[in-house]
């Protein structure tokens, strides 16, 4: 017996809403939880709260506890199945030795049973947790150690947020081109890892954009005098230099620079510039030095900025991240790029685990190289092979009118860049780098 039109219209429409919430519960819905779920989530970590990385290391912590507390108190915990679980921190003070580290790893792992692990402060460090961690299939989620050969030993449980050495000077020579495409360059570097990275960065993708290097010479991490390897590249006469230094041979070399009154168009170096005791050894000379940043205050990422860029949006706004800051830091301070790396690094894990709905380390790590993330602190998006970060951008800022301002990438610079800058006689005389 043939059905009847109206059957026939009311069978269609019950299969296609059957068909409508089998794909909303297969589909669009997020996935169940497939283990128990917990009541916390323990994230544990070392820090050299004392010895030689204590200002990066009280920084980062400052910046995971602040964005801990948006997650536990703003957000209301990372959701997994119909539960909102909240986040608790174990660490120890690794006095920034890393014949420590090993040991204090083993025991967040072994005896306080984290959950989950950030890296600690510096790659000196991180090179000695990350086989710790790997021993145990810990996801380690590797915040401020950014030399490239810790991705190059083969953990596949190890990820990077902040750019990693030989990227950092990219962006620079991107800005330089777009400033002067037939700009000389000069790169000089100290003759450690981090630095060699540095300038091997700069080196290719200079070359990669077709600008002239014009001079190329390391020096030794003992260095005392300057004068030697700057009168050899004085003669080329570069447009810009770049050097790449840590703090004490930095201002040491912006110092003879100016006493032997070298000038170029530009002139970038590393973090050193955004440091205060930069400012307070040159003084007005500091005004257009440009320096690299991985996050700076002031040139945040927005939510708008990551619609634009497609990448999916997670966490606090600057402003929210300060006043969160402000509440866990010492009195007086200031969050640093450090502060905003620790932030990235606990808000990346937190949302891994959401959308994994799951704490198992392979599950949350096959998140993570998918995952396109934004927040204030910038990208994350990573080569799925070696963990390495390839979305996160270095921030150029420079000195003008007596105020570190964010120059490059131009989505969210606060400046335009200074080019050429003023000369040595010229700053003596009072003069700014205004744009």
């Amino acid at each position: 017996m043939a059905l009847k039109p109206a059957v026939i219209v009311a069978l269609v429409l019950i299969v296609i809403v059957v068909a409508g919430l089998l794909y909303w519960y297969f589909v669009v819905a997020p996935p169940k939880p497939t283990e128990e779920i917990p009541d916390k989530i323990t994230v544990g970590l070392t820090l050299g709260l004392s010895g030689s990385y204590s200002y990066a290391s009280h920084q980062g912590l400052w910046g995971i506890q602040a964005a801990i507390k948006w997650i536990n108190e703003v957000y209301g915990g990372i959701k997994i199945g119909n539960k909102a679980v909240k986040i608790e921190l174990k660490y120890y003070d690794d006095q920034s030795n890393k014949e420590l580290v090993s040991s204090l790893y083993e025991q967040l792992i072994n005896v306080d049973k984290v959950d989950f692990l950030l890296g600690p402060y510096g790659s000196p460090l991180v090179m000695v947790a990350a086989p710790v961690a790997a021993k145990y299939n810990k996801l380690m989620i590797n915040w401020m150690g950014t030399g490239d050969v810790i991705h190059e030993q083969g953990y596949k449980n190890l990820v990077m947020v902040s750019t990693h050495s030989s990227y950092q000077m990219r962006p620079a020579m991107e800005m330089i081109k777009t400033l002067d495409p037939n700009a000389t360059i000069a790169v000089i570097f100290k003759e450690d890892e981090h630095n060699r990275y540095l300038a091997r960065g700069a080196l290719e993708e200079a070359g990669k954009l077709g600008l002239s290097v014009v001079f190329n010479k390391s020096y030794p991490v003992d260095i005392k005098d300057f004068t030697p390897i700057f009168t050899e590249m004085a003669a080329k006469k570069p447009d810009v230099i770049v050097i790449c230094a840590h703090e004490a041979d930095g201002i040491l070399a912006a110092q003879q620079l100016a006493e032997l009154n070298i000038n170029a168009k530009l002139m970038i170096m590393g973090f050193v510039p955004s440091l205060k005791s930069f400012r307070d050894a040159l003084g007005n000379l500091a005004e257009g030095w440009a320096g690299t940043n991985q996050w700076t205050y002031g040139a945040s990422y927005t939510p708008s900025d990551a619609q634009a860029l497609g990448y999916e949006w997670f966490g606090p706004t600057e402003d929210k991240f300060l006043e969160l800051y402000n509440q866990v830091a010492s009195p007086g301070q200031f969050p640093s790029e450090h502060a905003g790396a620790g932030a990235a690094a606990i808000l990346v894990l937190a949302r891994a685990i959401e959308k994994a709905q799951s704490l198992n380390q392979d599950a949350v790590r096959n998140v993570l190289n998918t995952m396109k993330l934004a927040t204030f602190y910038g990208l994350y998006q990573i080569d799925p092979t070696t963990g390495k970060q390839i979305a996160h951008k270095e921030i150029l800022s420079q000195w003008q009118g007596g105020r570190f301002v964010a120059i490059w990438p131009p989505e969210i610079a606060t400046s335009r860049p200074v080019y050429p800058i003023p000369t040595w006689d010229e700053k003596r005389q009072g003069a700014q780098a205004l744009p």
